[in-house]
C-alpha cells in the first residue's frame, strides 16, 4: 500500500469517527440538557372592575355574567353549566377600620353571618388571610342545594375601611371543589380593592 492510500484511508476513518462523535455527543447532550418545557397555556380571562365600589377581579372568559338579585352584589359570573362561579358583594359594616391585628374582633360576626344560612353544613374554623392588602377570613364549607344535592364555597370576608367585601367561589357538586381549587386560587389572586 502506498503512503497516499494509507493517508487517504486514515482521513476517511478520522472523518467517520468525527461524524460518529457528533451524533453520540448530540444524543448525550440532549439527555444532559433537556429541551425547555413548553410554556404553560394560560386560559383567557375577563376583568370585572366596578367603578361604584372600586372592587375588581378576573374570571375565566368562558364564564357568563349573571344579573345579581341584590344591589350589594356587584358581580355574579358562572360557567355555562353553572357548576362553578364567583360572586362579589360589598356592604357597609358599621365597624371601625379592621387591621390584621384587630381581625379576631370580627370573627364572631363572620361566623354568625354563615350560621344564619341554614343550608350550610356547619361553620368551619376560618383561615386569616390578606387579599390585596385587606385583612379577612377565608372559610371553606359545603351546603345543601335546593334539589337535595350539595355544593361547596370558598368564602372570603375582607375588611376595608368601614365596609365588608365578600368574595364567594362556588362549585357544585361539592366534590368538584378539588378540581377547581387552582382556578379559585387564581381568581382570588386577581382581586383588587381600589379598582385595579
Amino acid at each position: 500500500m502506498t503512503r497516499a492510500r494509507l493517508a487517504w484511508g486514515g482521513l476517511v476513518l478520522l472523518a467517520a469517527a468525527a461524524v460518529l462523535a457528533l451524533v453520540v455527543g448530540g444524543a448525550v447532550g440532549r439527555k444532559i440538557v433537556p429541551a425547555p418545557a413548553p410554556a404553560k397555556r394560560v386560559a383567557p380571562t375577563v376583568r370585572f372592575a366596578d367603578t361604584l365600589t372600586d372592587v375588581a377581579v378576573s374570571y375565566p372568559a368562558s364564564w357568563l355574567r349573571r344579573s345579581p338579585r341584590d344591589q350589594a352584589v356587584r358581580l355574579v359570573a358562572a360557567s355555562p353549566d353553572e357548576s362553578v362561579g364567583v360572586s362579589i358583594s360589598v356592604r357597609k359594616s358599621g365597624l371601625e377600620p379592621i387591621t390584621g391585628r384587630t381581625l379576631p374582633v370580627v370573627r364572631p360576626l363572620t361566623d354568625d353571618l354563615l350560621r344564619a344560612d341554614s343550608r350550610i353544613n356547619g361553620v368551619p374554623t376560618p383561615v386569616a388571610v390578606t387579599l390585596d392588602g385587606l385583612p379577612g377570613y377565608r372559610y371553606q364549607y359545603t351546603y345543601r342545594t335546593p334539589d337535595g344535592g350539595d355544593g361547596a364555597h370558598v368564602h372570603y370576608f375582607l375588611f376595608e375601611d368601614r365596609r365588608v367585601i365578600q368574595l364567594v367561589l362556588q362549585a357544585t357538586p361539592a366534590a368538584r371543589l378539588a378540581k377547581e381549587e387552582s382556578t379559585f386560587e387564581s381568581i382570588a389572586g386577581t382581586f383588587r380593592a381600589g379598582g385595579g
